[in-house]
């Protein structure tokens, strides 16, 4: 039995449960984290706590990315081997949902992917001010506010967790900084971060309201899943084989694709710089940008956008000395992440010029509503679909649409200075575009015309 299961036996017995001892009758103790162990180690408690909440959570010891669809549910339970962090994070930007219970494992990197920073400082170190029986090894919590993962909880006691640290607010954080539990956002999908493993095997179920955060983060995993929910539960040294990739890209064709292999390679170059975000910013943006946004500028013909006829009466006003200098004020206060508004006015104009044509809306004088459009795209594109489908891909239309109309145009970003648009939200709008564009077949067009631009 490892150092830290020998812990987890004495912190077991210092909130007053019984440790089952192994005789000769059994050589060998119990699996960690068992899914279908009985033992104080093992999961089985969790399994019978998906049962009794209708969802339908089955052990996995292979996870085939090639087969896992944005749709698809994931608990996992301490790594044991590097997780394929492009993989899962494309898996989550597009819509997949994550439960990730680890504090010694293998998911450092993908964490960062995450933006998050873990520390295992050991149980004398915990920036913490509370523990059962005062034993440092069981933090005890007692989170307020409000979220669904806290609903009934009043107390959670962990076991020789790590500290996690994020800029956003920990759901169950450490009375000194840091958290224990966080809910990320990454483009459409969610990760539920919990940096303690241990936290879900049976005996630790049975401290505190342990038992009904578990079922709290099930049920969170298939919030906005109608019907059945399948639930995959991976568990240490699990199998990863194949790539994800979204429905758009495999039906990619090998020009799109070396697209996205060139955006991949410009990601990871991104992250392999840290700590020169204004460097990268500057580097790519004005290579890419600047040409566009002199030619939009100064050209004598502007595109008639789906928001120009909102700035018809102002799209004449002059620009800023220079686009280096505008970059360069926005990040002398330090206040603010990257802005991507420049990449995205881009992306808006490609769009709706691509739209809009198509839609027989481009030259028209009178403005176009937007669920007018919507509607007619839904009549279009979307008949043979089943009507729930329908529903919500025209909803996605008119989202996307209000979206982009809310975004200035390339030649009025200098001008509306208060505009500001972070990476997950270029991740999703160029996500959600792309897949609108696909149904219209014009995904092609718009990757040929955004490369040209880059």
């Amino acid at each position: 039995m490892s150092l830290r299961l020998r812990c987890l036996v004495v912190a077991c017995l210092g909130i007053s449960l019984l440790v089952p001892v192994y005789g000769s009758t059994q050589s060998t103790p119990p699996a960690d984290y068992d899914p279908q162990s009985g033992a104080w180690n093992g999961l089985s408690t969790l399994m019978t706590v998906a049962e009794e909440s209708d969802l339908n959570l089955t052990a996995a010891s292979k996870l085939n990315y090639d087969e896992l669809g944005s749709s698809g549910r994931l608990f996992v339970v301490y790594p044991e081997e590097n997780l394929d962090v492009e993989s899962l994070a494309s898996f989550v930007v597009d819509g997949g949902r994550l439960v990730l219970a680890d504090d010694f494992g293998a998911s450092g990197t993908f964490l960062e992917r995450l933006g998050i920073t873990r520390d295992t400082p050991g149980v004398e170190g915990l920036p913490h001010d509370s523990y059962a029986r005062d034993n440092p090894a069981l933090p005890v919590f007692e989170p307020t506010g409000v979220h669904p993962l806290l609903e009934g909880v009043g107390t959670v006691i962990a076991n020789h967790p790590a500290v996690l640290h994020h800029s956003g607010g920990p759901v169950v954080p450490y009375s000194r900084g840091g958290g224990l539990v966080y809910d990320m956002n990454l483009g459409q999908g969610k990760v539920i971060v919990v940096g303690d493993a241990s936290l879900f095997i049976n005996r630790m179920l049975q401290a505190g309201d342990n038992r009904r955060l578990a079922e709290n983060a099930l049920t969170y995993l298939c919030a906005d899943q109608a019907g059945d929910c399948a639930v995959r539960l991976l568990v240490g040294a699990f199998e990863q084989v194949g790539e994800y990739r979204t429905e758009e890209e495999r039906s990619q064709s090998p020009l799109a694709k070396r697209i996205s292999d060139i955006n991949e390679w410009i990601e990871r170059m991104q992250h392999s710089i840290p700590g020169t975000p204004l460097l990268y910013y500057l580097a790519v943006l004005l290579a890419a940008g600047m040409g566009v946004y002199l030619t939009a500028a100064l050209s004598l013909i502007q595109p008639k956008a789906y928001s120009a006829y909102i700035d018809e009466a102002i799209e004449d006003e002059p620009g800023p000395q220079s686009e280096f200098e505008w970059n360069l004020a926005r990040f002398e206060d330090g206040g603010r992440d990257t802005n991507y508004v420049l990449p995205l006015a881009i992306l808006k104009q490609i769009f709706e010029e691509l739209f809009l044509k198509e839609m027989g809306a481009w030259d028209r004088e009178e403005r176009v509503s937007i669920p007018v459009l919507a509607e007619h795209f839904e009549q279009r594109y979307l008949a043979d679909r089943p009507p729930r489908e329908r529903k919500r891909i025209r909803k996605e239309v008119e989202d996307v649409l209000g979206s982009f109309a809310q975004i200035p145009t390339r030649h009025r970003v200098f001008l509306d200075s208060d505009a500001y648009y972070s990476e997950r939200d270029l991740i999703q709008l160029y996500g959600r575009a792309r897949r609108i564009l696909n149904l219209m077949g014009l995904e092609e067009e718009y990757e040929r015309r955004t490369r040209t631009l880059a």
